[in-house]
């Protein structure tokens, strides 16, 4: 007997199937493009997908499946010869493949993949729903975009996978990682192309502060790094740059205490204040920003070109390595009484390192909460007079005076609270 479970699925692909459907007819009748393919069509063709699996599973073959496949595939075929292929009102290919695509999603129902179909369900939806802004997006690529797309893809892709994952050094300091080293070159240059994207698809004033919230997500020093390096060449923008680079350091605190929570739960109360108190200035001063730069009508004439450069993300990464390794160097040879001079050393390339570590003595009992506390403020404190000094050597020059009050009131308000727990 069918047990309810198998209708559970077949329930599933229909519904699949109908969403999808619904979408296309919704598009039908909004545009002159035509296809005899609906709501029910759809609908049928999920579920023969799921009934194909089934009865490929009934017979241990998976004859019925390429069967209910081929058939499938003629019947498009006559319906586009039928109907006219090259008549301009036709709506493609789009559609036609999309049918073929929801009689697999049948089948993974079939095969209780639920979640998978579900997701693919979404993709595809959003797919044929944005048709005109993904061809419009489309029609705003230069050659160049697509020639940096694929730099990234063979640094990101190509590369980084065969890089070994394995430590190297002296006793002790194996902290040169030729694939965590690659990771954060890839970062560098992945947060750059991203916010680029959000340059495209929202224009650059919303753009780059969407950049500086994602990059504060990632990495606070990275999105620096990137937004600063490129103001040099969009200097129109560098109201823009500053403010997508407070946001980021604002959320970069928001960020930390949320890890540390998550991973010490009990450092909750004591975390509180060190790691959110310094938000609150850089998160006022980056609203100033925003207000200034609407009031701001100055037309801007630069255009943006693809960030896509990997010299300077390389060098940072070799200084990233080279201030790590003299930071742990220090932990080593002066023993944990060094301990603050080692984070303020730390946090000058990268807080999460630092923090990782911190956190990591912190639940092996060897470091008590106080000592904690001062140790992720020492390396903050760093952290933010390094993104200053990048935003004042690698920026363009108008960026220098906006940036330094955010430097100096977030400096200010760490400086205060290691006085605090002094």
């Amino acid at each position: 007997m069918i047990e309810f479970n198998e209708f559970y699925k077949l329930a599933a692909a229909l519904g699949i199937g109908f969403i999808i459907g619904m979408q296309r007819e919704k598009s039908y009748s909004e545009s002159a493009s035509r296809h005899p393919a609906g709501v029910r069509t759809f609908s049928i063709i999920s579920l023969c997908g799921a009934l194909a699996s089934f009865l490929a599973e009934l017979m241990n073959s998976v004859a019925p499946f390429i069967t209910g496949f081929v058939v499938v595939g003629l019947l498009l075929v006559a319906s586009h010869v039928a109907h006219g292929f090259v008549n301009k009102e036709e709506d493609g290919l789009t559609t036609s493949f999309a049918l073929i695509v929801v009689y697999f999603l049948g089948a993974l129902c079939w095969y209780n993949r639920l979640l998978e179909s579900c997701i693919l369900m979404i993709v595809i939806v959003w797919l044929l729903t944005l048709k005109r802004q993904l061809h419009e997006f489309a029609s705003r690529i230069s050659t160049e975009d697509i020639i940096a797309t694929v730099k990234f893809a063979v640094i990101s892709l190509m590369i980084l996978p065969f890089l070994p994952n394995q430590a190297y050094g002296p006793a002790g300091l194996e902290v040169l990682n030729p694939h965590t080293i690659w990771l954060f070159v890839v970062f560098i240059s992945g947060i750059g192309f991203v916010g680029y994207i959000l340059i495209k698809l929202v224009g650059p004033g919303k753009g780059i502060w969407l950049t500086g919230l994602l990059g504060g997500l990632a990495s606070s020093t990275a999105l620096t790094l990137n937004l600063a390096g490129r103001s040099r060449e969009n200097e129109d923008y560098a109201g823009n740059f500053t403010l997508g680079i407070v946001l980021s350091w604002a959320v970069m605190y928001v960020r930390l205490y949320l890890i540390c929570v998550v991973l010490v739960p009990g450092l909750a109360k004591p975390l509180a204040l060190p790691l959110l108190l310094p938000a609150v200035p850089a998160l006022f001063y980056a609203l100033y920003l925003k207000v200034r730069e609407n009031m701001d009508h100055k037309a801007k004439t630069s255009t943006f070109n693809n960030p896509f450069n990997l010299l300077p993300a390389i060098k940072f990464g070799i200084v990233f390595t080279a201030v790590m390794f003299v930071a742990n160097a220090a932990r080593v040879y002066l023993g944990q009484g060094a301990l603050m001079a080692c984070s303020f050393l730390g946090g000058a390339a990268e807080m999460d390192a630092v923090a990782f570590s911190l956190l990591d003595m912190s639940m092996k009992s060897a470091l008590p909460v106080r000592e904690l506390v001062l140790a992720i403020l020492f390396a903050s404190l760093a952290n933010t007079l390094t993104k200053g000094g990048l935003v004042c050597v690698l920026g363009a020059k108008s960026m220098r005076r906006p940036i330094i009050p955010a430097v100096v009131l977030i400096s200010l308000c760490t400086a205060g609270l290691i006085g605090f727990y002094l």
